[in-house]
């Protein structure tokens, strides 16, 4: 299966989990250390709530914001990066809403938005618009039919139990290679077969209904599409003990493992019975001269279950992704109740509306286009050159920070301040847009369909990019595909050694014009430097300037940063984040690390300005990272996210610093302070 650069199942990409009710909100701290409430739960703060300062930073900026800001309608959680992806997503809409846009992209867009809009037709075919798929798929009984349907044009949407792609080479990211990826389960976790938890189940059924729903739609009985599933969630099973847990990504030599490279040949004698050179060989991925495979066991055991004998489950597991991907485009009935089966499982209330739909699949099969436009309209020069000043300032403050670190032998600090030197800067948007303008679609009044356009655009969307492999990788380039810069992000790159800031971002409390010096350091300076910080984080650290992965420490170095950054994750893990709840510093080792770096950086600026306000610029920081989410959403956060929860981030990170404690004037007994040898900043 082609990993495509748009979700092709947003079940198994939708972040679902279970409700919890809280019967009361506990304090974060256990065995001594603060006992902050965790405000990100929804209701923690009430009117009679009190903070000082002293007590609870995060608290005591945010309380009025924490009281009355709504979630918003169909949503799980209020954040700062969520009143930011709003105004970019009413920016958004305005376009689509605009006649007088013109161009290739702009018709490309309205071509999409109208066919999903255009109900009557999509209720008059129903499921008949998705039936000859399925059945083309359900018809097969021996191995030789699947393995020729697999292979064939009729496999129009590329649907295998593989899951593949293009990427620059990690140990060597100047040339691309095809790459190999463990397949997507539909519980999302392999330990979830081992030990399924509530969370599991919830997963479970909502796949289960999700799939009866479509099936039933398409004229299966209950009992034909109960027993469909059972099969697609049995070959599920069988495969799930060959693909590492979720938790093992975070290993220490997760990374390593990852580095299995296989010839042809190689790769045929690996996949066993698996026709996996000719699935690639429907890309060019097929022609790579090397592949990456991650996780080599999980392509062994494939080969070894694809027999005569399992057919009925990997067939039957193809239409379950088949139906699942498709279900969306039917009709508006089934559309709705598609999305009340995933709203309920994460507490969410209310329908979604026809802006909402078409800019679903819009942000999904057209993102370079919608991106084009996004630029056009709201991004400038000014813009642009405001932020590569302060990246500037940043990356040349975070230099004497690194030569300033006393802990990092000369020999490892000269390599650390080269790899910054090497960083690589993208900022706000490309210097040349994307062009699609090779791809086109037939309108409602051309007499397209939008099942029509599905299939073109995911074939699309499956190949390009594709024709990369064995080319060399230009670093420089920004692709819109994956990174649109309308997205409210900015990222590091361990492969590139580049950051990215995302035009998306630059609003709220994040960034503007008029802030003030304090509130832009306390906003997007600390993005910049907290993106910064990853190339110095426990995985960033693994790579070289030159994106290479490669050990540039001194043994005794890296042995102090491990040190360092253990203590760390150990303060993590005494957190408690709800009642029986864990926290698992291990998973948010890298984004804390980065979290206290930038904080590190923003001070070394901060200390070199006269009058600086500090006051302004941590209760600036303290902004950003304010959230608060419904119970199940806290669930899923604690459980899979690699960020700290917001108000840890706040509050851990300016305990680090004497700056804070001078500021606010935080003396032993209050709850925000932290002994200077117990404070865990790694840098």
């Amino acid at each position: 299966m082609k990993t495509y650069t748009h979700p092709v199942r947003r079940l198994l990409c939708l972040l679902i989990i279970f409700s919890l009710v809280f019967s009361t909100v506990p304090a974060l701290g256990e065995g001594g250390i603060s006992a902050w409430t965790n405000t990100d739960l929804e209701g923690a703060v009430q009117l009679l709530t009190k903070a000082r300062l002293k007590d609870d930073f995060h608290m005591a900026v945010n309380r009025q914001w924490l009281l009355f800001e709504p979630i918003p309608w169909g949503a799980s959680q209020a954040s700062s990066f969520m009143d930011q992806t709003g105004v970019v997503m009413e920016r958004k809409a305005a376009l689509m809403q605009n006649d007088s846009l013109t161009g290739h992209d702009a018709e490309l867009m309205r071509k999409l938005y109208d066919l999903v809009l255009d109900w009557d037709s999509r209720n008059a075919l129903g499921g008949d618009a998705i039936l000859s798929y399925v059945e083309a798929v359900s018809s097969v009984q021996t191995l030789e039919e699947l393995t020729d349907y697999m292979i064939s044009d009729e496999n129009v949407f590329m649907l295998d139990p593989s899951y593949y792609g293009v990427t620059p080479d990690l140990a060597h990211p100047d040339v691309y290679v095809a790459v190999l990826y463990p397949l997507p389960l539909m519980m999302g976790d392999s330990a979830q077969y081992a030990q399924r938890t509530a969370y599991g189940e919830l997963l479970y059924g909502v796949n289960r209904d999700s799939t009866l729903l479509v099936l039933n739609k398409l004229g299966y009985t209950p009992e034909e599409a109960q027993a469909v599933f059972d099969r697609a969630f049995a070959f599920d099973a069988l495969i799930a003990p060959h693909i590492k847990p979720n938790d093992a990504h975070y290993e220490a030599d997760y990374l390593e493992s990852c580095l299995n490279y296989y010839t042809r040949e190689e790769l045929d004698a690996l996949c066993g019975a698996y026709p996996m050179t000719a699935i690639l060989d429907l890309t060019a991925t097929g022609s790579s001269k090397r592949f990456l495979v991650t996780e080599p066991e999980h392509y062994r055991a494939l080969g070894e279950i694809y027999t005569e004998e399992n057919i009925p489950l990997i067939r039957d597991w193809i239409v379950y992704y088949m139906v699942n991907y498709l279900g969306r485009f039917l009709d508006r009935d089934t559309y709705l109740a598609l999305d009340a089966i995933e709203s309920q499982a994460v507490g969410i209330e209310g329908e979604a509306g026809d802006l909402d739909i078409a800019m679903e699949a819009l942000e999904s099969f057209l993102p370079v286009p919608m991106d084009n436009l996004y630029i056009q309209a709201y991004c400038t020069e000014e813009m642009r050159r405001d932020v590569l000043n302060i990246i500037d300032e940043v990356t040349a403050h975070y230099r004497v920070m690194l030569e300033n670190e006393d802990w990092l032998s000369p020999e490892t600090r000269e390599k650390a301040v080269e790899k910054l030197d090497a960083l690589r800067v993208h900022a706000v948007y490309p210097d040349a847009l994307g062009d699609w303008s090779h791809l086109d679609i037939r309108g409602k009044e051309e007499g397209g369909t939008l099942m029509e356009a599905v299939v073109k655009l995911s074939a699309f969307a499956a190949k390009e990019g594709c024709d990369k492999v064995n080319q060399p990788v230009d670093h420089d380039e920004w692709d819109q595909a994956s990174s649109p810069t309308s997205e409210v992000n900015a990222f590091y790159s361990q492969t590139d050694n580049s950051i990215t800031i995302l035009a998306g971002i630059l609003g709220g409390v994040f960034y503007g014009p008029d802030m003030t010096y304090e509130e832009k350091l306390g906003g997007i300076g600390m993005v910049i430097a907290h993106e910064i910080s990853h190339a110095f984080d426990n995985d960033g650290a693994k790579y070289d300037k030159d994106g290479h992965l490669n050990n540039w420490w001194a043994e005794k170095d890296y042995a102090a940063f491990l040190e360092r950054a253990e203590k760390l994750t150990a303060y993590y893990d005494q957190f408690v984040p709800y009642e029986g709840g864990t926290y698992s510093g291990v998973r948010i080792q890298s984004e804390a690390i980065a979290d206290m770096g930038s904080m590190k950086c923003m001070l070394a600026i901060a200390r070199e300005q006269e009058n600086f306000d500090y006051n302004a610029y941590f209760r600036q920081f303290a902004r950003v990272w304010r959230t608060k989410m419904l119970p199940n959403a806290m669930i899923l956060t604690v459980a899979t996210d690699s960020h700290p929860l917001g108000c840890l981030r706040t509050n851990v990170t300016v305990q680090q610093f004497e700056e804070f404690y001078e500021t606010f004037d935080v003396q032993p007994g209050d709850q925000m302070y932290l002994a200077p040898e117990e404070r865990i900043a790694v840098w």
